[in-house]
């Protein structure tokens, strides 16, 4: 296996104004025609796995669990196929394990959480099961995820980090929720939202790892990339490694909350300033599609004196 970075909080990225994992506050170089001309993946660029999925998944968790065996694992199950491949190999590794999952609004998403439930009585793991109501999540997690984890759009994302609530020092909160995205102008990287979890951990000071950020695995999915099906993936790579899981249609519980989704994204761009949607890619994809809007950009923003000041600034570095 390649030398893969299993630190737990693992920052894969950088801002190119502040050098952080962290967003600028104010004044934000960046570009709705480019949402990631502020930021670039500081990984090398992702091209190697094994032939399949579990064979990679087999080798870190391995890895992963000798690396942390002082410490205890709560692997966050949504129902869906993608966090079940991961505690199926914890399990099939005899790695000891607890589950956690978020129960929206009274059960809305209740028709996935079937799924982890009865993974985990079918196997005697301990399953502890959070139920988030509306007004926690407006009232509580949303401003703390947009304090502490520079949040902007991802309602759901946001949600998902009530979880630590319920994590221990000793507790290590393995999520499954960094898969690929796609911007079709840029190729492969990750709406901010999804680092931003891992923004939220560090800043909370909390423990947190995800394999689907990591190198071999991001390559599987990306390889089976499908905006046409749930997930934008085509999942069955997934099912011919892990044939003994049950295949389901992945859904999240906001297609049943559509008030709510609505109403809590609305109150999520209002607390972060109705902050830039950032793009998380390789600086190399950056630069090829901003060489072809050049001289559209620099037409639209002639009287801005503050792009002139973002290509002195990182123009001789990356963005030239």
């Amino acid at each position: 296996m390649h030398n893969i970075d299993l630190s737990l909080n693992r920052v894969f990225w950088e801002y190119a104004q502040t050098k952080s994992y962290m967003r600028p506050t104010k004044g934000y170089y960046c570009h709705s025609e480019i949402p990631s001309l502020g930021v670039y993946v500081t990984a090398p660029h992702y091209k190697n796995c094994s032939k399949t999925i579990r064979e990679d998944y087999f080798k870190i968790v391995s890895a992963f669990a000798d690396k942390y065996k002082d410490y205890k694992f709560v692997l966050g199950l949504s129902g869906g196929i993608d966090s079940e491949v991961c505690a199926e190999t914890f399990y099939q590794l005899n790695i000891p394990f607890t589950a956690i999952s978020l129960r929206l609004f009274n059960g809305e998403n209740d028709f996935d959480l079937v799924y982890a439930a009865k993974y985990c009585k079918d196997r005697g793991i301990k399953h502890k099961v959070i139920p988030l109501s509306f007004d926690v999540l407006i009232e509580k997690v949303v401003p703390k995820a947009v304090k502490y984890g520079q949040f902007t759009h991802s309602i759901s994302q946001v949600a998902l980090t009530y979880l630590f609530e319920f994590i221990k020092p000793n507790e290590i909160l393995i999520n499954s929720g960094h898969n690929p995205d796609y911007y079709s102008s840029l190729g492969l990287g990750w709406w901010e939202d999804s680092p931003n979890y891992v923004k939220y951990a560090i800043n909370t000071k909390n423990k947190f790892i995800t394999f689907t950020s990591l190198e071999p695995i991001f390559c599987h999915y990306a390889k089976n990339y499908d905006s046409s099906q749930p997930g934008d993936k085509n999942n069955n790579f997934l099912y011919e490694s892990y044939d003994n899981l049950p295949e389901r249609i992945k859904r999240t519980g906001w297609e049943n909350s559509s008030k709510q989704t609505i109403e809590g994204t609305e109150f999520l761009r209002e607390k972060c300033n109705r902050a830039h949607q950032t793009f998380i890619t390789w600086k190399n994809l950056t630069l090829r599609y901003k060489q072809t809007l050049e001289k559209e950009l620099d037409k639209h923003l002639l009287e801005n004196k503050q792009w002139e000041l973002y290509k002195l600034l990182t123009g001789a570095k990356w963005l030239v």
